[in-house]
């Protein structure tokens, strides 16, 4: 059996306990459920980009459990944007993309809300991005059940005025789903959608779904029922700050930066290995690749000492200022890690033969913008870039163009400004979920199944259910993927018991 139909008959199953837990009211455990199962669909990818059952049931306890009242009647007329995200971190692309947003977007006042960290946190996040928290951070005790944080949410916005909200959130967040649920809430709700190749959360309660990709947008009209006149493309809004040193020396620099999941190696794709080639081959090569931890075990396997693995770090001007080369990572690409140093000039060569979930441009030879067809054309590619000074330049040159046309900051802001303009008079609408779930099972969902296994206990929040609702559990427990925690017997007996 392959990994895709494995992980889609478990989801099967984790939509049945979800159903059981619903069944008999325990709301609070059956939205901890689901972000266990959301989480481990984000991951082990079932074929589904969404769940029409999962987001019934979102929807059916916010109508039995939240309350909601007509929001403040806008009276400012200011232009004011909300920016609502699960967390921060200190370093990913995800966290840079919202101060970067708050940064180009200057005709708009900024706001931000979280759902899951506390003031303190979020305050302490942001200062390290150089954006100072005043009055306007909304955020919740950490120790707040999920309808609980959810109402106050709900007052929150009831209680302001805002333009627009930005949903920057994590596949698995239920919050969002909840809040929107109903057009009482007026604003209209953008998504952002930083994991376009995979399962979440949140399609039924968008408005607009802002795409950092063009090709995706009948995709995702099919995928997740979104049509395509409701999404705009907005490329990622590139840091143009950094600089590359043209100095003199014997040595050529190549580098790729990413999460380490992203190049973790799978039945077709190595890229410790293709980077490991070209040193053994160059000896003037010094290949970096940066978001490595100390603790990965492909450290050990893949040594070179002009190979050289980076922790994960936000310091990457040095490392930028001292390439020549940009490869983009594979299995998975990072697409702000390669815009950065392309956008100051360095070439890049992108991964080769990439499914299209992760094409993040069309090909445009014309514009030094392809994608080689096998990993033997790609390793000619780095070659002639890495011996050929003039095709070099040339390739460079047609890189840079493109990107500044299209996702510079000034394009940023002037594709934003348009979809504003578009979007002005729009109000909140929630749409309707469709009785019918699409599954999908070309090469994009085969692939993307395979990039990375994360455990799913499956007794989760299962506890309180009704005897013959756990005897149910225990049978769905049986003939599962590896990747499934399951109770040794005793335990298994003493939860059925409920002991």
């Amino acid at each position: 059996m392959s990994r895709l139909l494995e992980n889609k008959e478990y989801f099967l199953k984790t939509v049945k306990i979800a159903k059981l837990l619903y069944k008999e009211k325990k709301y609070n455990d059956c939205l901890l459920y689901i972000e266990r199962l959301s989480y481990s669909a984000w991951y082990n990818f079932p074929g589904y980009y969404t769940s029409n059952a999962i987001e019934s049931i979102i929807r059916n306890i916010a109508s039995k459990t939240l309350k909601f009242t007509k929001q403040k009647t806008a009276e400012s007329g200011q232009d004011k944007t909300l920016h609502i995200f699960s967390e921060i971190s200190y370093v990913g692309g995800h966290s840079k993309l919202i101060f970067s947003w708050i940064e180009n977007d200057k005709n708009s006042s900024h706001y931000l809300l979280s759902t899951w960290q506390d003031q303190q946190q979020v305050s302490e996040i942001a200062e390290s991005y150089n954006y100072k928290i005043n009055n306007n951070l909304f955020a919740f005790e950490k120790d707040l059940k999920i309808l609980e944080k959810a109402q106050k949410i709900i007052e929150t916005l009831e209680n302001n005025d805002f333009s627009r909200i930005i949903l920057h959130i994590h596949p698995h967040d239920v919050i969002p789903s909840m809040v929107f649920s109903s057009e009482m809430l007026q604003y209209p709700v953008f998504f952002l959608n930083h994991a376009e190749h995979t399962y979440w959360l949140g399609a039924p309660i968008i408005d607009f779904l802002l795409q950092i990709r063009e090709s995706n947008l009948i995709k995702d009209s099919k995928n997740r029922n979104i049509p395509v006149e409701d999404q705009f493309f907005l490329p990622i809004p590139v840091d143009e700050s950094f600089t590359l040193k043209k100095t003199e020396r014997k040595t050529f620099h190549i580098l790729s930066i990413g999460r380490e999941s992203k190049y973790e190696p799978n039945e077709t794709y190595n890229f410790y290995e293709a980077a490991l080639k070209i040193v053994e081959k160059f000896e003037n090569v010094v290949f970096t690749i940066v978001g490595i931890s100390d603790m990965n075990e492909n450290r050990k396997k893949y040594q070179h000492k002009r190979l050289i693995l980076v922790h994960p770090t936000r310091e990457i001007n040095k490392y930028i200022e001292d390439a020549d080369l940009y490869l983009e990572g594979f299995p998975i690409p990072s697409f702000t890690s390669l815009l950065e140093p392309a956008m100051a000039g360095m070439p890049f060569v992108l991964h080769y033969d990439p499914a299209s979930v992760y094409k993040v441009f069309d090909d445009k030879k014309e514009e030094g913008i392809f994608y080689p067809e096998s990993l033997t054309e790609w390793h000619q590619e780095v070659e002639r870039i890495i011996t050929d000074e003039t095709y070099r330049k040339k390739i460079s040159d047609l890189q840079q163009n493109y990107l500044k046309k299209y996702f510079s900051a000034e394009a940023w802001s002037s594709q934003l400004e348009k979809i504003k303009s578009i979007t002005k008079n729009k109000k909140h609408s929630v749409r309707t979920i469709p009785a019918e779930e699409k599954y999908l099972d070309g090469r994009d969902e085969e692939l993307v199944s395979v990039i990375q296994t994360i455990p799913m206990n499956h007794y989760s929040y299962t506890g309180r259910l009704g005897f013959f609702s756990r005897l149910k559990v225990v049978i769905l427990s049986l003939n599962n993927p590896a990747w499934v925690k399951l109770l040794p017997k005793k335990r298994t007996l003493r939860y059925l018991i409920g002991r």
